[in-house]
């Protein structure tokens, strides 16, 4: 079976990991032929080509562009897909665009890794277009019938992390404790809710230092906020980097999102390395994280709740070796031969179909 992967975006994160890990498992199984179609810029093209991937270069991102339509419909016929799997926003609609107007002879599947709205007509037609639309959670999955898309069509299917890739960190020595936030310098990440947090902590324990990892537009104005409440000193901006340099350096992993999350790989990822996590209480992580067991949730937007939860496994070693060790075990759950293998399912249920 040949299939299709399709991504427009222009950066590196979660999401285009995922497409790398399914094409890569697909690529090793043998039973599938797995192709990358994406714009010129985009970093995972070049990824996959060293995963020995073939990829067809897009002229743009765009998914109304003629150019697109006519490379990726050569593209589908020279290659005889069988697939069209989508995994972003935008190439969503340019697949569904494609397979309505030009490609019938294809089946499409989209995945959704994000549970924000859908906002206008389009962003609802072109996933009812797709025969399979995969959901990263449960939350999705629900937002999505919520608009009144068929519940026939959706399949949960949680991200993946490669654990082979994390080291357990060892255990903490001396009293210094390094709390991390590890995600996108953007709203939906709650980055204000864990320095109002850091706050009330530094008036109770003043011996930790926060480590914040990741970029984004919201950079100028969090530094400016963290000055203005007096931790300049004990908060680290560090930029982007890959989440395995900084976990083991980590005694706390914070998640603390307000909206948007799918699948948090940063939980998974925490959990691999053995180091504590503390979520907020969104639906999707609520999915993963269950408090008390693999993990502590505080109340979206709660800080004075979130200051607890860190000040608790500050003070109780007990609690930390509980949830790691549980947390070890929850991210066999989360391999990428799992993830791939429920793929493989869909998939063989459409050729049957």
């Amino acid at each position: 079976m040949n299939v299709l992967h399709l991504d427009l975006g222009l950066e590196f994160r979660g999401g285009q990991r995922q497409v790398l890990y399914l094409a890569c498992f697909q690529k090793a199984t043998e039973q599938i032929s797995p192709y990358l179609a994406c714009p010129l810029n985009s970093p995972l093209r070049l990824k996959a080509q060293e995963k020995g991937i073939e990829t067809l270069t897009l002229p743009s991102r765009q998914e109304f562009d003629p150019r697109n339509w006519i490379n990726l419909l050569s593209f589908l016929k020279k290659k005889h897909i069988h697939i069209i799997h989508t995994h972003d926003a935008r190439s969503a609609g340019l697949g569904a665009f494609v397979y309505h107007f030009f490609a019938p002879f294809v089946q499409l599947i989209h995945t959704r890794r994000v549970s924000y709205p859908l906002r206008n007509f389009w962003s609802v037609k072109k996933y009812e277009l797709a025969e399979v639309i995969v959901c990263v959670s449960k939350e999705i999955a629900n937002l999505m019938e919520g608009y009144g898309i068929s519940h026939d069509k959706l399949k949960v299917i949680h991200s993946a992390i490669d654990i082979s890739l994390y080291a357990v960190k060892k255990k903490r020595t001396g009293d210094k404790i390094n709390i991390g936030l590890i995600g996108a310098l953007t709203e939906q990440k709650g980055h204000t809710i864990f320095f109002e947090a850091l706050k009330i902590l530094d008036a109770k324990f003043s011996n930790f230092t926060a480590l914040i990892v990741g970029d984004g537009y919201l950079k100028s104005k969090l530094e400016c906020m963290v000055k203005e409440i007096g931790l300049s000193e004990k908060v680290k901006f560090l930029g982007y980097k890959d989440s395995r340099e900084i976990l083991p350096d980590l005694d706390i992993v914070v998640v603390p999102s307000v909206s948007g999350e799918g699948s948090s790989a940063v939980i998974k990822e925490a959990w691999a390395t053995a180091v504590p996590v503390i979520v907020s209480g969104l639906a999707s992580n609520l999915e993963l994280v269950t408090d008390g067991i693999n993990g502590l949730v505080f109340p979206k937007s709660d800080s004075q709740s979130l200051s607890l939860c860190i000040e608790k496994l500050i003070n109780n070693q007990e609690l930390v070796e509980k949830i790691t060790r549980n947390g070890c075990q929850e991210v066999k759950k989360y391999s990428v031969q799992a993830m791939g293998e429920c793929y493989l399912r869909i998939y063989g249920r459409k050729a049957k179909g």
